[in-house]
């Protein structure tokens, strides 16, 4: 299985107090996975396997459902069919 990147949002809908510390408990999963990623500003990116990747999907999900009312998390993949995709490859011109 190739390697992917994923970019994931999530957005509980709740006020800025309320919902930053939903999202850093959720960073906090992602911290502690050991997969690769970057904080951004809107979202974070992932870069690893596949099923490693959609399973700590799930663990954000579950952890947003059980911290806030409503949450919107808005998903972004890059496969190639035949190799990987390395975010590098896409920013290290910059």
């Amino acid at each position: 299985m190739h390697q992917i990147n994923l970019g994931i949002q999530v957005v509980p809908i709740a006020t800025a107090d309320q919902g930053y510390p939903i999202i850093d408990k959720c960073i906090s999963l992602i911290q502690k996975s050991g997969i690769p990623y970057t904080v951004t500003p809107f979202e974070t990116v992932l870069e690893g396997n596949y099923q490693d990747i959609m399973s700590l999907v799930n663990d954000i999900y579950e952890k947003a459902n059980t911290l806030s009312p409503e949450t919107v998390i808005n998903i972004r993949i890059h496969s190639k069919q035949n190799e990987d995709v390395v975010a590098k490859d896409k920013t290290e011109k910059f």
